[in-house]
């Protein structure tokens, strides 16, 4: 008879606003060390974080999921519930920590010294593990390394964390919270022939109530309101297996899926699923990048990929992995990747797994041939890895034009979420992350929005392929040699100035209703100019608004970047009161060139006002007042490599402007224009009482009488426009 299964809880949930494995991400896992040899493991375990140089880490966490070594029991053996279960093992908030000036962070058990930990180097950061929140449930303890293994870096998290320790929704994310609460059965497994239980399904599900020890807590924060913007990010994702256990890959994509080599089995892009079976004892990643056209899929079969292949095998393409030996010199122990041959080459030749182009014999390659060839270097950028460029948010390589376009398309967004696995994205759940726009959070303010110093950075590194800052330490104790000049900006010094033209020859204090001002705005770099090629600091960035003191005077009508610089995004611009009487907030604009100010006054923008009302009013131009804007470029302009994301040590704006508008002379009913109706008023007036004095009426023409002489001024008035 046939059974059909019954899921006694509905808790299959895939998170649908994940942005997946680092791909996309300013921060990612760079290095894990997990099962250090040797009975005192909890000694030299650290998990290495790398991304942007001096971001900082507010809202994000590490959580490491254990997935257990099974995945059925005997029917009808549950409830009660499986004990080991799938839980959180380990989990460290992120919260006030930053990144080191060569970009890594290093989680370690215990301080550097010459026997632990003696390779970090001066330009890392490190914090102990034992110090961070986890949620108060557990003390920290070493990782398990007797099942399957899932490190995820997220944000957003919903519930209690260190920031919000009163949040109503209560503790969502920390050590021991289980994180896979389900139950199929009947479920047939086909190794033993028989109907089995099954506990878990891989997912990290929101734990709906089922009676069997589950709760109904909310891992994901889905709001049941439409916004998006508060839900949990998985920034990025590793995960392997010992023994068939869970691996908690949550991107939505596949490999090896009907692949045409018969090793791989069926599974995420981000599950490392080592096919020998163990569990590696570290990981250390040498590509953040999606490579290569995927796999081949079964005859007749079409893959997930644009080009019909299955995906690529991201995650195992980007890692290495395997079992460690190690050495001891001078009394203390160095660890290395185990070069030596598998007992079982079929499956992989070496205890030591690393992509495919690492050992194709073109480049520079992995050694193999020699033992303690890799060393497990805590607080170092791994020596075989392809390089992160800050702002390379397509991931090629090299910061560049594209990359320059793809965070001008979503300059401004505050909160944008981007993802290879949202439903609801344009990319679909099944988007190539080589074509999808990141959320480069690259100006240190921990934010996921892209604003004027995300952009400045990308700016910063264009052209570059080492992703180095000149005189930071990164795979030694010498500063690096090649990459970006990131230059110190104290007394650098901007002075914001405006020129003024008037179409009509007309003063500031005797505008006519219908006259144009033309305000063009300047900026020179009045101290501490750099013009060394490759250090030059020359404006490159303005976010501005334009207020105007009192309505219904005069109005913003136009705001034109001007010589080389760009709009960033016109969409932000806002006129303020009734169609820009009370100014603009936001204008934005950016150019590639470092030299724009260095030497003289460089013109970076024009407002074009339009007199619309008699009396007067001020017009100010002054860096944005936007919260976001603010804090992102707090004078309003931005210059090229400085060390603090292109601001300017101070800026001077003297750029109020007062405008009087008046009646001109023919404007007799001081509506400030002369029309029609100034001439049926003078009209009226003259039939009535030709060449009389009049006391209402000032005469046009000079000669203390309402005449024919008054109309002929009026109507040359008139015919100029006035």
């Amino acid at each position: 008879m046939k059974i059909a299964p019954v899921k006694i809880s509905i808790a299959v949930f895939i998170f649908t606003l994940i942005v997946s494995a680092g791909a996309q991400a300013v921060v990612f896992i760079n290095e894990a060390f997990t099962n250090p040899p040797g009975p005192t493991d909890m000694d030299r375990e650290f998990i290495e974080l790398m991304g942007t140089p001096g971001m900082k880490l507010d809202g994000y966490a590490i959580a490491v999921l254990n997935g257990t070594q099974i995945k059925f029991y005997p029917l009808g053996s549950i409830p009660p519930d499986p004990n080991p279960a799938p839980e959180i093992d380990e989990f460290f908030s992120l919260d006030g920590l930053t990144l080191g000036n060569n970009g890594l962070l290093v989680l370690l058990v215990r301080n550097p010294d010459s026997e632990y930990f003696a390779n970090v180097l001066s330009d890392s950061h490190w914090v102990l593990r034992s110090g961070l929140w986890n949620g108060g449930l557990d003390a920290p303890g070493s990782i398990k390394d007797d099942g399957s293994t899932t490190i995820v870096l997220i944000r957003n998290r919903p519930g209690r964390t260190q920031a919000d320790p009163c949040n109503p929704a209560g503790l969502l994310w920390g050590k021991t919270i289980r994180h896979d609460i389900l139950l199929i059965t009947p479920v047939w497994d086909s190794s033993i022939s028989a109907w089995v239980d099954q506990w878990g399904d891989g997912n990290i599900d929101r734990g709906d109530s089922n009676g069997l020890g589950g709760n109904s807590l909310d891992l994901s924060g889905l709001t049941t309101t439409g916004d998006l913007t508060d839900d949990l990010e998985i920034v990025d994702e590793v995960s392997f297996e010992d023994a068939q256990g869970w691996e908690y890959d949550s991107d939505g994509r596949h490999v090896d899926e009907g692949s045409t080599y018969e090793f791989l089995p069926h599974r995420h892009v981000h599950a490392l699923d080592d096919p020998r079976g163990f569990n590696p004892n570290a990981i250390s990643r040498v590509d953040y990048r999606t490579k290569g056209i995927g796999w081949t899929p079964a005859p007749d079969a079409t893959g997930e990929m644009a080009n019909g292949n299955n995906w690529q095998d991201t995650a195992t393409e980007q890692w290495i992995r395997g079992n460690v030996v190690y050495k001891t010199v001078s009394f203390v122990k160095h660890y290395y990747y185990d070069n030596t041959t598998n007992p079982d080459p079929n499956l992989q030749p070496y205890m030591t797994n690393v992509p495919l182009w690492l050992d194709d014999d073109i480049g520079q390659d992995y050694d193999f041939s020699t033992a303690y060839t890799y060393e497990i270097a805590e607080g170092r950028i791994n020596h075989l890895a392809v390089p992160f460029i800050p702002g390379d948010c397509d991931r090629d390589g090299v910061c560049d034009a594209n990359d320059i376009a793809k965070i001008k398309a979503v300059f401004g967004d505050y909160d944008w979420i981007f993802s290879n696995s949202f439903l609801d994205a344009p990319e679909t759940d099944r988007g190539d992350p080589a074509i999808q726009t990141r959320p480069w959070d690259v100006d240190a303010t921990g934010d996921n929005g892209i604003e004027a110093t995300d952009l400045q950075w990308t700016l910063n590194f264009q052209g570059d392929t080492t992703g180095q800052i000149i005189g930071i330490k990164y795979t030694s104790n010498t500063p690096a040699s090649a990459g970006v000049y990131l230059n110190p900006n104290t007394g650098v010094q901007c002075t914001v100035t405006a020129d003024v033209n008037i179409p009509s020859g007309r003063n500031l204090n005797s505008l006519y209703v219908g006259d144009f001002v033309e305000i063009t705005v300047k900026g020179q770099v009045t101290a501490g100019p750099n013009t060394t090629p490759g250090r030059e600091n020359g404006i490159m960035q303005y976010v501005h608004d334009v207020v105007i003191g009192t309505g219904g005077i005069i109005k913003v009508t136009s705001v034109e970047p001007l010589v080389s610089f760009s709009k960033t995004r016109a969409s932000l611009e806002s006129p303020q009161g009734t169609n820009g009487d009370l100014g603009v907030e936001l204008i934005n604009g950016y150019t590639t060139s470092f030299n724009q100010g260095l030497t003289a006054p460089a013109a970076l923008y024009r407002v074009t006002l339009e007199a619309i009302g008699t009396g007067n009013a001020d017009v100010n131009i002054r860096p944005a007042a936007d919260s976001m804007f603010a804090a992102s470029a707090p004078r309003g302009l931005k210059i090229g490599h400085t060390n603090s994301k292109g601001d300017p040590n101070s800026s001077i704006y003297p750029t109020t402007l007062s405008l009087t508008i008046i009646p001109p002379p023919g404007d007799i009913n001081a509506d400030g224009k002369v029309n029609f109706k100034d001439f049926a008023i003078l009209g009226n007036q003259w039939r009535q009482t030709p060449g009389v004095p009049s006391a209402d009426i000032a005469p046009l023409g000079g000669n203390g009488v309402v005449d024919l002489f008054d109309l002929d001024v009026l109507a040359d008035d008139w015919l100029k426009g006035i």
